[in-house]
C-alpha cells in the first residue's frame, strides 16, 4: 500500500508539473527560480484576520456538507464499489491507511494538483486577466479536469453527478486561489496544507 501510494505520488508530480516546467524552460528560466515561479516561497498574510476568519469559517462549512447526499442511492452503491474511486482503496482500513493516505492526499493531490493549478495556471491566468477572473477560470479548469477523469476511467455516472461534482470541486479550487492570490502573497503553500488536509480527512472517514 505505502510502495502504492509512493508511486501515484511520483507520476502525479512528474505529470502536472510537466507542463509548468517546460513552460517556465522556455520562457522564464533566464528571469527566475523554477520552484520560486509557481509560488514556493514562505506564505505571507497580507489581509485583515478577521477576513482570514471568515474563509476558514467558509471553507468549514464547504467541507463539512457532503454533496452525496444529493446522489440518488444507486449512484453511492456504484461509486462506493469502483475501484477507480480513489479513496474506495483505503476503505475499512483503519490505522494502516494513514501513513499512504498522508503520502497520497498531501503530495499526489496537495502539491501536484497545486502546481499545476495554483501554481502554474492561476498565477498565469491572473497575470493575464486579473486575479479574480484568473481564479475562477482556474477553478473552472480545475472541477473539468474530474469531470474528465470520471469519462476517462468509463465510469457511469449521470449528468447530475457531473453538474455536482463539477459545482463541488470548483468551488474549493477557487477557494484555494483566493486564499493564496488575495489572502496571502501568492504561495501555494496555503493552498497545498488546505487541500492534502481536505483530502486527508475525507480518506480517513472512509479507512474507519
Amino acid at each position: 500500500m505505502i510502495l502504492s501510494s509512493v508511486s501515484t505520488a511520483l507520476v502525479n508530480l512528474i505529470v502536472f508539473s510537466a507542463i509548468p516546467f517546460l513552460w517556465w524552460l522556455i520562457r522564464y528560466r533566464k528571469k527566475t527560480h523554477f520552484f520560486t515561479w509557481l509560488g514556493f516561497y514562505p506564505p505571507k498574510f497580507q489581509s485583515r484576520w478577521y477576513v482570514l476568519l471568515l474563509f476558514a469559517l467558509i471553507y468549514y462549512f464547504f467541507y463539512s456538507f457532503d454533496f452525496m447526499q444529493l446522489v440518488d442511492q444507486a449512484t453511492l452503491d456504484y461509486l462506493e464499489s469502483n475501484g477507480s474511486v480513489s479513496a474506495n482503496a483505503f476503505a475499512g482500513l483503519g490505522a494502516a491507511a494513514i501513513l499512504p493516505a498522508l503520502i497520497e492526499n498531501f503530495i499526489a493531490n496537495g502539491v501536484a494538483e497545486e502546481i499545476l493549478f495554483r501554481g502554474f495556471l492561476c498565477k498565469r491566468l491572473c497575470a493575464k486577466l486579473g486575479t479574480v477572473p484568473g481564479i475562477i477560470l482556474q477553478a473552472a479548469l480545475f472541477a473539468l479536469m474530474h469531470n474528465l477523469l470520471y469519462l476517462v476511467a468509463g465510469m457511469e455516472v449521470s449528468l447530475w453527478f457531473h453538474c455536482l461534482m463539477f459545482c463541488f470541486t470548483g468551488a474549493g479550487a477557487l477557494l484555494l486561489g483566493w486564499l493564496n492570490e488575495k489572502l496571502y502573497n501568492g504561495s501555494i503553500f496555503p493552498s497545498i496544507l488546505l487541500h492534502g488536509a481536505g483530502n486527508f480527512i475525507s480518506t480517513m472517514l472512509v479507512a474507519f
